[in-house]
């Protein structure tokens, strides 16, 4: 007995297999082949080739303006050089203001305040700069694009979660190269809010009421209408929560805005000071009168704002597709709520870029299959895109 075990001990046959180097040569080559397919995916190249040929009609159109177009005087980038001028002027030069100096209680412009705009954005540029502050402006384009290029991805989770892959890879082609997706290259905290807004949806959707949230929140820290989550965040949650308790975590939805009208109310010395600040902006109401150069929908029609005007009434067409598409009724009621909320201020100006973060309306585009619309729209879109981004870096049309 004890002579067979010894025999079977020194039988190479019985001894253990080390892995050769080959082996170890191949198992590499076989990891770094699956993490190359990951990066090649077709889904992610989609998304990431939409980012970029939308991202350099962008450029395209900023070097155009800049070289070929007589440019506003009027218009004042908050930092200095090529295209970087471009991308930090319109609201940009105040939420670079913001970001390098903080809030201030007395009107920095005319009757124009700085807390109008929302504080989450120009707070990551702060920190974001604090080595460089030199680089802030180009340090806050950089941001919005590359969180631009996060909500592409999350719109893609999303939309293959709620709706199919098909048209989740078609809404982010058509979302990038939107006439309005200049904005999201732009020092503008939109790029921001749409992460945030998107990243809330769909930890809702995955059950997480926490996370939503909290999503949720600094989305209302990053613009006011973050605080419509409130709406489809417990449609989504009541469906996806085995214990309903803990549709608790929606208080926390309004609470980052709240904390900053407080914050505002304190240095200000007013409770109604964020109101005041917009309506400097004309955001006064329906057929109030124009405050501060702006628009109206009482004020006297001119060619800008029959743009604006023309821009309100597609928006508000797609919304006779939302049943049709079979769109769930929580993500119907966020451009419905997007463009009350504009048509209640009476102002029209920024209709377009405000618009663009109701993205159940690029659901509405990404449905359409007739085959004209598939080959031409895109064209048209980026061509008004790339128009519309060369007026607006040259100062002569309004974002």
């Amino acid at each position: 007995m004890l002579r067979c075990t010894i025999v079977q001990t020194l039988d190479p046959s019985t001894e253990p297999h080390v892995p050769s180097r080959s082996s170890h040569r191949r198992g590499l080559r076989e990891a770094w082949a699956g993490l190359a397919s990951a990066l090649v995916d077709r889904n992610v190249g989609v998304v990431g080739v939409s980012w970029l040929v939308s991202r350099l009609l962008v450029v395209a159109a900023t070097l155009s303006a800049e070289s070929f177009v007589s440019r506003n005087p009027a218009l004042v980038g908050a930092s200095v050089g090529p295209i970087i001028s471009s991308l930090t002027g319109w609201d940009g030069w105040w939420y670079l203001g913001i970001a390098r100096n903080g809030y201030h209680a007395a009107p920095l412009t005319g009757q124009y305040h700085d807390y109008a705009f929302f504080p989450l954005y120009p707070a990551l540029v702060r920190v974001l700069s604090l080595a460089t502050p030199a680089l802030d402006g180009l340090i806050a384009v950089l941001l919005s694009n590359v969180l631009f290029l996060v909500a592409l991805w999350l719109l893609y989770r999303l939309t293959a979660l709620v709706l199919d892959e098909r048209r989740a890879l078609w809404s982010c082609v058509l979302l990038a190269l939107f006439p309005f997706s200049w904005v999201f290259s732009m020092a503008y905290g939109e790029s921001l809010f749409l992460v945030l807004s998107l990243g809330s949806l769909l930890a809702a959707e995955r059950g997480h009421a926490g996370w939503a949230s909290v999503l949720a929140s600094l989305a209302g820290l990053t613009r006011l209408p973050g605080v419509l989550l409130l709406v489809p965040l417990p449609l989504i949650l009541w469906k996806r929560l085995r214990d309903r308790r803990r549709l608790a975590w929606l208080v926390l939805v309004p609470l980052g805005a709240a904390l900053f009208e407080l914050y505002v109310a304190q240095v200000a010395g007013g409770a109604t000071a964020v109101g005041g600040a917009q309506a400097a902006w004309g955001r006064t109401g329906i057929g109030a009168a124009a405050a501060g150069g702006g628009q109206s929908l009482a004020a006297m029609m001119d060619p800008m704002l029959a743009t604006f005007l023309m821009t309100l009434l597609a928006y508000v067409f797609l919304l006779v597709y939302l049943r049709p598409d079979r769109i769930p009724l929580a993500y119907a009621t966020i451009p419905i709520l997007t463009l009350i909320s504009v048509f209640a201020t009476g102002n029209l100006q920024s209709i377009g870029r405000l618009g663009m973060v109701a993205f159940p309306l690029i659901w509405v585009l990404a449905g359409r299959r007739s085959r004209w619309f598939r080959v031409a729209w895109p064209v048209v879109s980026a061509a008004l895109l790339t128009t519309l981004s060369v007026l607006i870096f040259a100062g002569w049309y309004q974002p």
